[in-house]
């Protein structure tokens, strides 16, 4: 082991006891640095390969300011702390750092996390290589089995999505100042469904024809390079009539990342990926972009030469049209809808299904979180081994070590028999530890261990027994909330952290009620034996109302009981609960409206009045006498569907 390492850390004996131990197990220290300008100046002389940190350092920047520096130059990092305040761990985890050690920890415990934290670094960049080789191959067999412009341009949208995940995406050709609309885009309808939008159907979709479209194609802003725009970026970019203001208008996106390719004959091939989060796309993305490029590059010459043969049989508007692309999607058994939300954890999940890495799971009770960890289980290679489930809140504390570890015969009072704990159970298999919020500090520190040596120690055995088992943690709780009140351990969430997906709230996601409602019918006509028929649009829109504080499980609920009250075929009614929000239906009544609420009331009259368009002539914003963009964020602000009015 020749790897070279600094430690940046302003307590002296605690550094020298760390150089001794990484000295001992062959490190080479290049130094130690008690500030960041000491440590800026060692990194740029010696070049190491790794950098051990500390977050509270001598002078005026901090480790993490550090962290960020090292995140652009690609110097992996593990950060050393004692602190585990709610901010700090915030800032920290926005760095991406490959590992985090809490003050004090043992010798074990550094050069463990050490190896997981080379493992994970030494992934990522074998990962891009290995993204760059498949996108190319996933390319080429594309344009062997596609016939057509868009059958194409599907196709290359799908393998793109696995790597820069987009809405909505267009391509479209300049050549000097030919700024004549011919764009063509899909929209992502489904999990593996997208819709495909030529010249012909932008014209339908936002009523303008081909001369308007070419007047906003000159009006929008082109670079040379990469680029992303983050939200008050994008409002920028969107503050006049353009391309991306219509298409922010008509899709709900909120971000973009522009990626031109450069053709030898001076003309510009350009992609324009729109996400419909604020913060959808980062330096990150710029790194992939650059990867794919070339890949991309050929790919698309190759389509244009195709698409140059067959242009004596259709013209550039005369493309055969593909409505809609649909694959059968993953079996995401039993989760159902079409949101941008609920597609952002299916992308998830099947990115790290095929892996071993650790996942946590994250949102309120009732979201879904145990579906999800048996969807990554069953699409894991390990489907066909044991997936066994502990709720941690159900297990009371002086009992919860022998349920997960097991014990042997006579290790306590009561231990008449040999138990095999769960974990063991589990053995190349995958574990879910729900509510994971709930353990105690003592079995965090067991937990961590396992993590770490992929071993357990069954109360009163005197061998460690090895396992492989793939761990899924899930909570409610803000995990970051519990470790500043000192009950977490921060080094135990950073292990955990490896992989997060957050599930949304039902009330974040209410498009997808009727499909859920419909799913739900179809299941208990068939466990009640009814025949009961689709609910009213009236009644979809009651439920589209409620704010589901017990989300899907709260939905469920009421539609079985539902059923059962319903003698019919038709439900004629449905009754939520009176109490909402906690406010009963008089207290509602009585209640006065905040400015917000009332805001939110006008907003949503004018766009009724205005079949919900926002922007040009007779829109919402020309009636208020405020710009589009600043409408568009106070509707998003107010969780308010504009495309309920169209």
């Amino acid at each position: 082991m020749n790897e070279k390492i600094l430690i940046v850390e302003d307590e002296f004996i605690e550094a020298h006891d760390l150089q001794l131990v990484l000295e001992k197990a062959g490190y080479r220290i290049t130094g130690i640095a008690r500030s960041v300008d000491i440590a800026l100046k060692m990194i740029r002389e010696e070049k190491p390969d790794f950098v051990m940190l500390d977050i509270f350092l001598k002078g005026d920047q901090t480790g993490i300011d550090l962290a960020r520096y090292l995140s652009k130059v690609n110097i992996p990092f593990v950060y050393l702390s004692a602190n585990s305040s709610a901010d700090v761990l915030s800032a920290a985890k926005a760095t991406h750092p490959y590992g985090f050690l809490v003050k004090p920890f043992r010798e074990k415990d550094v050069l463990v996390t050490l190896e997981v934290a080379r493992y994970h670094h030494e992934y990522t960049t074998e990962s891009d290589l290995s993204k760059s080789i498949h996108f190319q191959n996933q390319l080429d067999t594309m344009l062997e089995a596609c016939s057509s412009f868009d059958e194409r341009l599907i196709q290359t949208g799908k393998a793109l999505q696995n790597y820069i995940p987009f809405e909505y995406l267009s391509v479209g050709v300049l050549q000097g100042e030919n700024y004549r609309f011919d764009d063509r885009g899909i929209l992502r309808i489904g999990f593996d469904e997208y819709q495909y939008i030529g010249p012909m159907e932008m014209q339908h979709i936002t009523k303008k024809n081909v001369a308007q479209l070419s007047a906003l194609s000159a009006q929008t802003e082109y670079k040379d390079s990469t680029a992303y725009f983050q939200e008050p970026a994008f409002v920028k970019l969107c503050r006049f009539p353009n391309l991306h203001s219509l298409i922010a208008e008509q899709f709900q996106v909120h971000s973009l990342l522009y990626l031109p390719l450069a053709f030898g004959d001076g003309s510009t091939f350009y992609f324009n990926f729109y996400s419909s989060k604020g913060d959808g796309y980062g330096s990150q993305h710029i790194r992939i972009s650059n990867q794919i490029k070339a890949s991309l590059t050929i790919a698309v010459e190759r389509i244009l030469l195709l698409e140059s043969a067959n242009s004596s049989k259709n013209t550039p508007n005369q493309l055969s049209q593909l409505d809609t692309e649909i694959i059968q999607p993953a079996p995401f058994e039993g989760m159902v809808g079409s949101s941008h939300q609920l597609l952002k954890v299916f992308d998830q999940i099947s990115q790290v299904a095929s892996t071993n890495t650790s996942v946590l799971l994250m949102g309120e009770s009732g979201t879904g979180k145990e579906r999800v960890a048996s969807c990554i289980h069953y699409l894991s290679e390990r489907r066909n081994k044991p997936f066994i489930k502990v709720n941690c809140a159900r297990l009371p504390g002086d009992l919860m070590e022998s349920e997960l570890f097991g014990h042997e015969k006579g290790a306590f009072t009561g231990a008449v028999t040999k138990r095999t704990g769960k974990f063991e159970l589990a053995n190349n298999g995958t574990i879910l530890l729900d509510e994971v919020g709930e353990m105690n500090i003592d079995i965090q520190v067991k937990l961590l261990r396992v993590l770490q040596e992929q071993e357990i120690e069954p109360i009163g055995g005197s061998v460690p027994v090895k396992i492989d088992v793939r761990i899924i943690a899930a909570t409610n709780k803000s995990l970051e909330k519990e470790i500043s009140e000192g009950k977490f351990r921060l080094d135990l969430y950073y292990r955990l952290f490896v992989f997060p997906i957050h599930l949304p709230a039902l009330r974040d996601r209410k498009e997808d009620i009727p499909a859920l409602v419909a799913y739900f019918t179809e299941i208990y006509n068939k466990k009640l034996g009814k025949s009961i028929r689709p609910f009213s649009d009236k009644i979809l829109q009651k439920l589209k109302l409620y704010s589901w504080p017990g989300n899907i499980r709260e939905l469920e609920h009421l539609i079985e009981r539902t059923f059962l009250m319903t003698k019919g075929d038709d439900v004629e009614e449905i009754a939520l609960p009176l109490a909402t929000d906690g406010y009963s239906a008089k207290q509602q009544q009585d209640k006065i409206k905040t400015i917000l609420e009332n805001e939110r009331d006008h907003i949503l009259t004018v766009l009724r009045k205005c079949n919900g368009k926002v922007w040009g002539e007779g829109g919402a914003a020309e009636l208020l006498n405020i710009p589009p963009s600043t409408l568009n964020s106070k509707i998003r602000k107010l969780g308010i569907n504009k495309f309920n009015f169209s």
